[in-house]
C-alpha cells in the first residue's frame, strides 16, 4: 500500500472530478485490487484487439512503479509505431490510387493538386476522428484544433526555415481568411455544446465551398497566364525578336520525377503529388523547362516468381539508398508492418514502373485479400442462409485471380488495371480506420494510467503524433524545390482535418438521434486552442504582408515562439499552475461584499 500510495501521488494530476463508474476511478481502489477492478469496469474495455488498460494493470503491476512505468514506456512505444503504420498506409497505399480515381472521375488538376497533399497529410486525423465518436469528443476536438496550430505554425515555419520564399499573397489571404471563418463559425456551432445535423451538414459544406473557391480561382489564374504567354502582336520586328530570346531564357527550370520500381515507397505521395502539380504547371506556362538529372532507376527483376519477392520486400533499394540513418531505422522498425500491407493491398501508381503491375502479387491480393478483410471486420462468422460467407468469399476471389491471371501478361498491364486502384483504396481505408481505433484505445489507456485529461491528450500525443507526417512530407517536398506547395498544404490540410472531421463525426451522430442532434463534451482547453489559432492565422497575414509576401527565416522563428508559448500554457493549465484560457474562475459572491 506504501508503493500503491506512492504511485498515485506521482501519477495523480489535473485533479479532475471522477465518478465511480470511471475507469480513472481506478487509483481510489487499493493497489493489489486495481487488476481485478478494471477487468470488471465495464469503462475500461474497448472496441480494440487488445484491451491495453487491463493489459497494464495485470502484467504491469501497479504495486510496483519501476515495473508500471515500464509498462507505460512500452505503450508510448506502441503508439507511435501505431502512428506510423497509420502513416505509411496514407501515403504509400491512399495517395498513389487517389491520383488514378482522379483520372478516373475525370477530376481537373486543380482538384487533384488539392486533395493530394490535403487528404495524405489529414486522413489519420480524419478516421481518428471517425472512430471516437461523439463520446470522446474532447480529445477529437481539442487534437483537430491543436493540430491546426502546430501544422500553421511549427510545420509552416520550418519550410520558412529550410527554403525562405516568396509567397503568393491572393492564395494565401483566401486561405487563411476562409480558416478564420471556419474557426469563427465552429466556436459558435459548439458554444452550447449541441450538434445539430444542420449545423454538422454546414461544416461539410463549408469545406466544399473551399474546394469550389480554389478551383475557380485556378482557373481564372491558369487563363490569364496563358493570355499573358502569347506572343505579342507588335508590328516592330525588335520587339519581338526581344520576346523570343527572353522567352527561352527566362524559362523556368523544374525537376523531373523518376521513374520508381514499385508502387509504394517512402516517397510514394511526395511523387505523385509533384507529378500532379508538375502536370498542372505545365498547362499554365509555356516557358518550362524540364531538368534532365534524373536518379538511377532500379530494374524490375522480369521473372514472375522473382518480381513477387522483389514487390513483397518491405525495404527496397531505393528507399534504403536515398534514405538517411534515421530513415534507415525507420524502414527497419517498420518493415514488418510493410510487408504485411504489400502483401494484401494492391497499388496502381503513376509514378511507378508499369503502373505498379504485379501479376502474381495482385492475383494473390484478389484471391486472399476480401477473405482478409472478414477477419479484421470480424465478420467471417456470418453465414448467407446456411452458408457461411468465409468459403464464399474465399471461393469468388479465388475464381477472378484464377481469371486474370490466365488472361493477362506479366510485362503488360491489362485494361482493368485502374479497378484495383478502387480495390486497394478500399482496403487502405479498412486498415487505417482499425489501426486508428487502436490509437484511440492506447490513448485511453495512457490518460486513465497517467491521469492526464482527454484535453491534453488530444493537444499532445494524437496532434503531434498525426502531425508527424505532415511534417515529413511538406518540409520535403519543399526541399525538392516546391515550397509553396507544401506551405500551401499546411493550410489546406487543417482546413480539410477540421471541417470534415468534426462535420462527419458529429454528423453520423446526430443522424442516430431520434431529435437529429447530439450533445457533446469540451474541454477548459478548447477556448485556448480556438484563441491561438486564430493568432496564428492572423500572425501570418499580418508578418507577410508587412515583408512583401516574403517569408524569411524571421517568420519560422515567430512562429516557434507563438506554439511554445501555447503549448506552455496548456501544460500549465494541466497541472493548475494557472487557469486555462476563456474561463472564470471568480467566486460567486453576494451584492455588497
Amino acid at each position: 500500500m506504501k508503493n500503491g500510495g506512492l504511485l498515485k501521488r506521482f501519477f495523480r494530476h489535473g485533479h479532475l472530478p471522477i465518478r465511480e463508474d470511471d475507469c480513472s476511478y481506478l487509483w481510489h481502489v487499493p493497489a493489489a485490487e486495481r487488476c481485478e477492478w478494471v477487468e470488471k469496469t465495464q469503462d475500461c474495455y474497448t472496441d480494440s484487439v487488445v484491451q491495453y488498460t487491463a493489459m497494464l494493470f495485470c502484467i504491469f503491476r501497479s504495486e510496483s512503479i519501476p515495473l508500471f512505468v515500464c509498462g507505460i514506456f512500452l505503450i508510448i512505444l506502441w503508439l507511435s509505431y501505431l502512428l506510423l503504420i497509420l502513416g505509411t498506409t496514407v501515403d504509400s497505399f491512399f495517395c498513389p490510387s487517389l491520383v488514378v480515381i482522379a483520372n478516373i472521375m475525370r477530376l481537373s488538376e486543380n482538384i487533384a493538386g488539392v486533395t493530394i497533399l490535403t487528404f495524405g497529410n489529414g486522413a489519420p486525423d480524419i478516421f481518428t476522428s471517425l472512430v471516437s465518436g461523439s463520446e470522446d469528443s474532447i480529445i477529437m476536438f481539442t487534437e483537430l484544433i491543436s493540430a491546426g496550430v502546430l501544422v500553421t505554425t511549427v510545420i509552416a515555419g520550418s519550410i520558412a526555415m529550410i527554403k525562405p520564399f516568396r509567397v503568393h499573397l491572393k492564395p494565401l489571404i483566401r486561405d487563411t481568411c476562409f480558416y478564420i471563418a471556419a474557426v469563427c463559425w465552429i466556436t459558435y456551432v459548439v458554444h452550447d455544446e449541441r450538434i445539430y445535423l444542420w449545423e454538422a451538414i454546414s461544416l461539410i459544406l463549408l469545406y466544399v465551398l473551399f474546394i469550389a473557391n480554389i478551383v475557380i480561382m485556378q482557373a481564372c489564374d491558369t487563363r490569364e497566364e496563358k493570355v499573358k504567354s502569347r506572343i505579342p502582336s507588335v508590328p516592330d520586328p525588335d520587339v519581338l525578336h526581344a520576346y523570343l530570346l527572353n522567352k527561352d531564357t527566362n524559362a523556368i527550370a523544374i525537376p523531373r520525377i523518376p521513374t520508381r520500381s514499385r508502387p509504394f515507397g517512402f516517397r510514394a505521395k511526395l511523387d505523385v503529388a509533384m507529378a500532379v502539380e508538375l502536370d498542372r504547371t505545365r498547362i499554365r506556362s509555356d516557358g518550362i523547362k524540364m531538368e534532365n538529372k534524373v536518379k538511377e532507376i532500379f530494374k524490375r527483376p522480369r521473372d514472375l516468381f522473382k518480381e513477387f519477392l522483389y514487390d513483397i520486400n518491405p525495404i527496397s533499394r531505393e528507399d534504403w539508398t536515398e534514405a538517411n540513418r534515421f530513415f534507415k531505422i525507420i524502414l527497419i522498425v517498420r518493415s514488418p508492418a510493410t510487408f504485411l500491407l504489400q502483401l494484401f493491398i494492391p497499388v496502381v501508381n503513376v509514378t511507378a514502373e508499369k503502373r505498379g503491375w504485379s501479376k502474381l502479387l495482385n492475383c494473390f491480393q484478389l484471391c486472399v485479400t476480401p477473405t482478409v478483410a472478414l477477419f479484421l471486420l470480424n465478420v467471417w462468422r456470418v453465414k448467407v442462409g446456411m452458408v457461411p460467407i468465409l468459403p464464399i468469399f474465399f471461393a469468388f476471389g479465388t475464381l477472378i485471380s484464377v481469371i486474370v491471371f490466365l488472361t493477362t501478361h506479366a510485362d503488360r498491364i491489362p485494361k482493368y488495371h485502374n479497378v484495383f486502384a478502387f480495390f486497394g483504396f478500399f482496403v487502405g481505408m479498412l486498415v487505417v480506420y482499425l489501426v486508428a481505433g487502436e490509437v484511440m484505445a492506447v490513448l485511453g489507456c495512457i490518460g486513465f494510467a497517467c491521469s492526464i485529461s482527454n484535453a491534453m491528450l488530444g493537444i499532445t500525443f494524437l496532434a503531434m503524433g498525426n502531425s508527424i507526417g505532415d511534417f515529413i512530407s511538406n518540409v520535403t517536398i519543399a526541399r525538392q524545390g516546391f515550397p509553396k506547395m507544401g506551405y500551401a498544404a499546411c493550410f489546406g490540410g487543417p482546413i480539410f482535418n477540421t471541417l470534415l472531421g468534426l462535420g462527419l463525426t458529429y454528423g453520423i451522430s446526430a443522424v442516430s438521434s431520434s431529435d437529429l442532434r447530439t450533445k457533446i463534451r469540451l474541454s477548459n482547453m478548447a477556448p485556448g486552442c480556438l484563441t491561438f489559432l486564430l493568432c496564428s492565422l492572423l500572425t501570418t497575414i499580418i508578418y507577410l504582408n508587412i515583408t512583401g509576401a516574403m517569408a524569411r527565416r524571421s517568420y519560422g522563428y515567430l512562429l516557434y515562439s507563438l506554439y511554445l508559448v501555447f503549448i506552455l500554457i496548456q501544460f500549465l493549465s494541466e497541472f493548475h499552475v494557472i487557469h486555462p484560457l476563456g474561463m472564470d474562475h471568480r467566486t460567486d459572491e453576494p451584492d455588497g461584499r
